[in-house]
């Protein structure tokens, strides 16, 4: 069993975030099974209500481990559980980290410009892209 410090963390919700103020995590490599990993954030309990409608659904993540300036990874999980600690709560999730391999930016880059992005547009793309880490498959075209 691994872990590490959780410094900040975005939920993929239908192409926006939500960003919950990480006052404090901890990711945990389980080390085995399907979903090896958890994450448990101390964030402002004024978030409740808005997690407490994603409890047990399949969610995307993107978490950044360790130092600030370190690559945010994609965390595929579930919200398991939410306690109320006085004005903050303490938030539960279990799943598992996506590897997107070590040549993700090379492959997205090469991929918009045979989509036919050029100049500010595929600036902005890639930019837009590579915060979410979202999938994209070079066989497509």
């Amino acid at each position: 069993m691994k872990s590490f410090k959780l410094i900040d963390m975005k939920i993929i919700q239908e192409q926006n975030f939500i960003v919950p103020e990480v006052k404090d995590g901890v990711i945990i490599n389980m080390e085995y099974g399907d979903a090896p990993w958890i994450i448990e954030i101390v964030t402002d309990g004024d978030l409740s209500s808005i997690l407490e409608k994603l409890k047990n659904q399949l969610l995307e993540m993107m978490v950044t481990i360790t130092r600030p300036s370190n690559a945010p990874a994609k965390f595929s999980g579930r919200l398991m559980d939410i306690n109320q600690m006085d004005d903050k709560i303490s938030v539960i999730f279990k799943g598992s980290i996506i590897d997107q391999g070590p040549n993700y930016a090379e492959n997205l880059l090469e991929f918009l410009v045979e989509e036919g992005y050029e100049g500010k547009a595929l600036i902005n793309e890639f930019n837009s892209r590579m915060e979410s880490k979202e999938n994209f498959r070079k066989e497509d075209k």
